[in-house]
C-alpha cells in the first residue's frame, strides 16, 4: 500500500504532502528532493529506489506527483497510471495544472486526495464519481492569454470559421461551479485533434522515419447526460483498406485504441465515435500512423557549414521552410543545435533569436511564429572556447526542432460533424473544436 503522497515543484519545493498511513514524517521527501537538485527535473526516472523506499513519480504541469512505498508491493505501471488519473482529476476540478493553480486551490486538492486515497488504498479515479463528494469552490487561475480575437491559440467552431472563435482560455475552467453560478454555466464541449510528430530527416533530405501519435481529446461541460457522435473522415481505415480507396488517398491507421465508453461497432460501419461523454477531460480515441502521411511534413531545412581551423571558428547558414498552407501558422518554434566543442562566442544575423543555454555546447534558435510557405534564414559565427576538434563540421547535430501548428494535421484526420442529442427539447450546446500538431521528436541529421 501507499505510505506517502506528495507534490513537488520542479525546484524541489513541497506543495502538497499527505501522510496516508501515519507511519513516516515529512523528511521522507528529502531523498527525492536531493535527486531533483542533483540531476535536474528532466532526468528523474519514474521509479526511484533510495534509502530503502520506492518513489514512483510523474512530471506534469511543471510539478512532480509522487507516491512512496515502504514495501514494493504494487506494480509501478499501475501507480504511474493512477498518478496520471489523479493529475487529470486535479486539472478537471481546478481548471489548469500548474504551481500557481495548485497553491490557490490547496484545500480543494487536499479534499480530492482524501477522497481518492483512503489509508493508502485507491477508492475512485473517476471525475464523475468525485463531483458530488467535493464541496470546495475552485479558484480559477489562467495561464493563457485572456483576449478574444484572431489568434493562433484560439478555439474555433466546427466549421473552422474565423468569424466564430473564442480564446483557448475557455477550455481551462473547472468543471464545478458554486450553486449560485450554475445557471450561468455555459452548456458546451471542447474537442481537440492532437498529433505528435516523430520525424527523422537524413543529411540528404530523405525522411527515414515519419510517425504520428494522435488522439481525439475532449473536455465536457455539458448539462444532463447527452449522447455524443463525433464523425471523422469517411476514408479512414485501420490496418488495411480496399485498393479502390487506397488509390484515392485513404487514411490507413497502423494502430488505434478507444475509450471504454465508445461504441466500436458504429465506428467500424461509418467512422463515428458514439458515446456518452465522461465529465471533465478525457482521451476518447488514440491512433498511430507510420510513413504514409496524407499531408506534407510541416518543416524542411537546408544547412551549409564551413570551418576556419586557424581562427577556431565555425560558420553555419540555416534555412528553415514552413510547408503548411499559407492560411495556417506555426508558433513556438525552437531549434536546438549541439556542437562537438565548448562555445566561446556566438554571433547571429538575427538579433534576439539566439538563446544561450546552461550547456556550453548547445545553441538554441527561437522563432516566435512562421506562416505557411514562409522561409527563415540565419547565419551563425561560432568561436570555440577550448580545444578545437579534428573535424568539427562532421560532428555537428543532430538538430532538434520543437513547434506547434494550429489547424493542421499531417494525417488529415479531422472532425467532420459533431452531434449532441438529449431528451430535452431546445438542447443547443456550444460546440468548439480545433486540430493541433506538435513537433516533439523532429530531428534533422546534418
Amino acid at each position: 500500500m501507499i505510505s506517502i503522497f506528495f507534490i513537488l515543484s520542479n525546484i524541489g519545493e513541497v506543495i502538497v504532502f499527505k501522510n496516508l498511513r501515519h507511519d513516516h514524517d515529512r523528511s521522507i521527501t528529502d531523498g527525492f528532493v536531493e535527486r531533483i537538485k542533483a540531476r535536474g527535473p528532466q532526468k528523474i526516472p519514474p521509479v526511484l529506489i533510495t534509502d530503502g523506499y520506492t518513489y514512483v513519480s510523474i512530471y506534469r504541469g511543471g510539478m512532480f506527483f509522487v507516491v512512496v512505498l515502504a514495501e514494493p508491493n504494487l506494480s509501478p505501471l499501475f501507480l504511474i497510471e493512477a498518478l496520471n488519473k489523479i493529475s487529470e482529476i486535479i486539472k478537471d476540478f481546478c481548471g489548469t495544472l500548474n504551481t500557481k493553480s495548485m497553491r490557490a486551490n490547496l484545500f480543494l486538492v487536499y479534499e480530492l486526495i482524501e477522497e481518492n486515497l483512503d489509508f493508502g488504498v485507491f477508492q475512485t479515479l473517476s471525475t464523475s464519481d468525485l463531483r458530488p463528494l467535493v464541496h470546495y469552490e475552485p479558484v480559477v487561475v489562467h495561464n493563457i492569454k485572456e483576449e478574444v480575437g484572431f489568434s493562433a491559440d484560439a478555439i474555433f467552431d466546427l466549421g473552422l470559421n474565423f468569424l466564430n472563435q473564442i480564446s483557448s482560455n475557455a477550455a481551462t475552467k473547472p468543471i464545478t461551479v458554486a450553486a449560485q453560478k450554475q445557471s450561468e454555466q455555459r452548456n458546451e464541449i471542447f474537442i481537440d485533434v492532437v498529433e505528435k510528430l516523430n520525424v527523422t530527416v537524413e543529411r540528404d533530405g530523405e525522411v527515414s522515419r515519419a510517425e504520428i501519435h494522435g488522439s481525439v481529446r475532449l473536455k465536457s461541460f455539458l448539462h444532463g447526460s447527452p449522447d455524443l457522435k463525433i464523425m471523422l473522415n469517411r476514408d479512414l481505415f485501420v490496418g488495411t483498406c480496399p485498393p479502390e480507396y487506397r488509390k484515392k488517398g485513404a487514411i490507413v491507421l497502423d494502430e488505434c485504441c478507444f475509450h471504454k465508453c465508445v461504441n466500436r461497432e458504429l465506428f467500424s460501419s461509418d467512422r463515428t465515435l458514439h458515446f456518452k461523454p465522461p465529465l471533465g477531460e478525457s482521451v476518447i480515441f488514440t491512433y498511430i500512423l507510420r510513413e504514409k502521411l496524407k499531408n506534407p511534413l510541416p518543416f524542411r531545412m537546408a544547412i551549409a557549414k564551413t570551418a576556419d581551423t586557424e581562427l577556431k571558428e565555425l560558420y553555419l547558414i540555416m534555412k528553415l521552410k514552413c510547408n503548411i498552407p499559407s492560411s495556417r501558422r506555426c508558433q513556438s518554434i525552437s531549434l536546438v543545435i549541439p556542437f562537438p566543442f565548448d562555445l566561446g562566442s556566438v554571433t547571429s544575423s538575427e538579433r534576439g533569436s539566439i538563446v544561450s543555454t546552461a550547456n556550453k555546447r548547445i545553441v538554441q534558435w527561437q522563432v516566435p511564429f512562421m506562416d505557411g510557405a514562409q522561409e527563415k534564414q540565419i547565419k551563425l559565427k561560432i568561436k570555440a572556447a577550448g580545444e578545437w576538434p579534428e573535424n568539427p563540421v562532421a560532428n555537428i547535430g543532430p538538430i532538434s526542432l520543437l513547434f506547434e501548428c494550429q489547424s493542421y494535421t499531417c494525417s488529415d484526420i479531422h472532425i467532420k460533424k459533431l452531434k449532441v442529442t438529449e431528451q430535452r427539447q431546445n438542447y443547443l450546446p456550444y460546440k468548439w473544436a480545433r486540430s493541433v500538431s506538435h513537433g516533439t521528436n523532429y530531428i534533422f541529421r546534418v
